[in-house]
């Protein structure tokens, strides 16, 4: 079993998990395949009874010859079935279903296609684990505009390699917060690239969503920028402590090899590697082998603004992970796993509530266990706004 799996709280995510395994060796081997995405979520409440959907499965079931298509039952209900094309048992399916559910509501079911729909495949394999809402350091993205393309990903790095990141980085504290109110205490600066401030700069006027692909690659650039800077003398004269959230991709690099070659002895454990939860979900197999490797060079590791549910499948302890920044929601009191509750109880320096944008934040916070915090709200407490 995979050192990131943990056998019974992951039970039910198994499937994501080998979905979005099975979608990265189909990218890596420039393979094709069919796909049927039954979204169960989108059906309406009256077909979400227990005889409607026993209906659904023995629909699929009597369609679907396992030795010939693999089938993933999702954490939420939605169902996805991949088969090499030509795929006629996905069109027996499709037509199956239309004559069930007549007339079959558009956003219930859709035909997606391996390589070209990697990305939305891996984005619904997160969704079923309720990382929809995950906080990101990816591009954010910008519709209309010119079409980007390879030329302009050409220009946006050379323009990336004169630009001053000071001025394109955004920082926050994370403090811990004493329970009498008294002065907060900073223990190290998050840093993030504020996204619409570099795109304005490298790439103004231009569709983003033409080309995700390349601007992953303009993503993992700029992380690397990111960490070069991080590695110059003047920036090590300052040993202040800081945090950067990386893609597993950019700390496999080589940029990230000359700058962990780089930094002073000693320096590595003052400096904290986000890792985001779509990362670790979608390459499992790169997360196991490179996270023990980090650890022993001294570097802290946390999992990155996660959402309270991702821990409840993949308990952090198995990740080997120092630190978990907790994202908060309104939603989040009424929401919290055990597995939290856990935490919290056993090491509550570990976790940190970022996001904190209100009283009501903090105040919850407290009552739970929670010591460490980062957001808006601490940023105007610490400049005495």
């Amino acid at each position: 079993m995979n050192a990131l799996v943990e056998p019974i709280a992951l039970g039910a995510a198994r499937a994501a998990l080998d979905l979005a395994g099975l979608v990265r060796e189909v990218v890596a081997a420039d393979a094709a395949r069919d796909v049927l995405h039954l979204r169960l979520g989108a059906v309406g409440p009256e077909l979400r009874q227990p005889h409607h959907l026993r209906q659904l499965r023995e629909t699929l079931d009597a369609a679907l010859d396992p030795s010939r298509v693999r089938v993933f039952d999702l954490p939420n209900g939605d169902l996805v079935a991949v088969a090499r094309p030509p795929a006629p048992m996905l069109d027996s399916v499709t037509a199956a279903l239309h004559r069930l559910l007549d007339p079959l509501p558009a956003a219930v079911l859709r035909r997606l296609r391996l390589p070209e729909d990697a990305a939305l495949l891996l984005s619904t394999a997160a969704q079923s684990l309720g990382l929809e809402g995950a906080a990101t350091a990816e591009p954010p993205p910008a519709k209309g505009g010119v079409p980007f393309g390879s030329a302009e990903l050409a220009a946006a790095e050379r323009a990336l390699a004169a630009a001053d990141l000071s001025a394109l980085t955004l920082g926050q504290a994370v403090c811990r917060l004493p329970p009498d109110g008294g002065a907060l205490e900073p223990l190290w600066e998050d840093r993030r690239v504020d996204w619409p401030a570099l795109i304005a700069v490298l790439l103004p006027g231009r569709d983003l969503t033409t080309a995700p692909g390349l601007m992953r690659r303009l993503a993992r650039a700029t992380e690397a920028r990111l960490l070069a800077e991080l590695a110059r003398p003047a920036a090590q004269s300052e040993r202040r402590p800081v945090g950067l959230a990386v893609a597993l991709a950019t700390l496999d690099s080589a940029a990230f090899e000359r700058f962990a070659e780089a930094l002073p002895a000693g320096r590595h454990a003052e400096l904290t590697l986000g890792l985001r939860p779509s990362d670790l979900l979608a390459d499992t197999t790169a997360a196991a082998r490179l996270l023990p490797s980090l650890r022993r060079r001294g570097f802290r590791l946390a999992l990155d603004d996660a959402a309270a549910g991702f821990l409840a499948l993949v308990p952090p302890a198995r990740l080997g992970l120092d630190l978990v920044r907790l994202r908060w929601t309104p939603a989040l009191p009424t929401t919290m796993p055990d597995t939290l509750q856990g935490l919290l109880a056993e090491s509550p320096e570990r976790l940190v509530l970022t996001g904190v944008d209100r009283p009501a934040a903090v105040a919850w916070g407290w009552e739970v266990g929670f010591r460490l915090f980062q957001g808006p709200l601490v940023e105007r407490r610490r400049s005495g706004a």
